[in-house]
């Protein structure tokens, strides 16, 4: 078998024993079931308090926005952050398992690509951004009344599925630094926040000053969150967004480029160093 196959092999055995674990621990679904709601309503009750009854404040949120729909805006922005945390901790924080408990020699003492032990997580993560953005959906449906049909549903997903690749590229880069520091929560954190300032969570980017929108263009997480927007709130399909998908699958591939040079480069590193076994 030839050494690609034996990789693809590799990969599909990673993706299933994700499958297995998902499968394994059904009660981590149902923890999922609170923040994907708690945290975006928050938001929503305080610009519902903030606006009050006025008119004008509805009519600046929508000029600014493209849509009336606030919860909706909200909720999808907020489903987006914590699918996009779950990546930037994954690959690293599975990588620091492994070196606390003294088994990262082992894994890379194995035959497979690097690529596997990377992005054979990745069948995890987008199971869990579907059930993120199934529970949003729902919420959004059934006590906003807002209306979501089987084709946004599956424009939506079309759109998830595209930004797997720089999502996942940068959760790559992170398991880099914690093979050459050890930890990554403090990097981790900070990425979040700068996401969160940028990349339109909360709030329309068009509000930001030039210097920052333009840093906002260039990470993933703005095409992302604003195609979202458009095609469950906006109804806008996927030809209509295709300047924004190219960008975002180029960025995705240009992520995943440079994350597997970064991975090697430090696996090098740590493999003269002795440190792949050291925490």
């Amino acid at each position: 078998m030839s050494g690609v196959l034996l990789d693809l092999r590799a990969l599909g055995a990673a993706g299933l024993k994700e499958w297995r674990l998902l499968r394994r621990y059904p009660s981590l679904f149902v923890g999922f079931l609170f923040w994907p709601i708690a945290l975006p309503l928050s938001y929503v009750l305080q610009a519902q308090g903030f606006a009050g009854d006025s008119a004008a404040a509805r009519d600046a949120f929508a000029a600014r926005a493209g849509t009336v729909e606030v919860a909706g805006f909200l909720f999808l922005g907020w489903a987006a952050y914590m699918w996009i945390s779950m990546i930037l901790w994954g690959p690293g924080t599975a990588l620091r398992t492994d070196q606390i408990r003294g088994t990262l020699e082992a894994v890379f003492m194995t035959p497979a690509s690097r690529l596997v032990v990377i992005f054979g997580p990745v069948v995890s993560q987008v199971v869990w951004a579907l059930w993120m953005f199934s529970i949003v959906g729902v919420v959004l449906i059934v006590f906003f009344g807002i209306e979501i049909g089987v084709a946004e549903g599956l424009r939506a997903l079309g759109v998830i599925l595209l930004a797997v690749p720089a999502l996942y590229g940068l959760g790559a880069l992170f398991a880099s630094v914690v093979l050459r520091f050890g930890e990554v929560h403090a990097m981790v954190q900070g990425v979040r926040g700068v996401f969160t300032v940028l990349c339109g969570m909360s709030y329309p980017i068009v509000i930001l000053p030039d210097l920052a929108r333009s840093v906002a263009l260039t990470l993933p997480p703005t095409y992302l969150i604003a195609d979202l927007r458009h095609v469950l709130l906006g109804g806008a399909n996927l030809v209509q967004l295709l300047p924004d998908l190219a960008i975002l699958l180029g960025l995705g591939i240009g992520l995943c480029a440079v994350a597997v040079v970064a991975f090697r480069r430090t696996e090098r590193f740590a493999r003269r160093g002795g440190s792949l076994a050291t925490y």
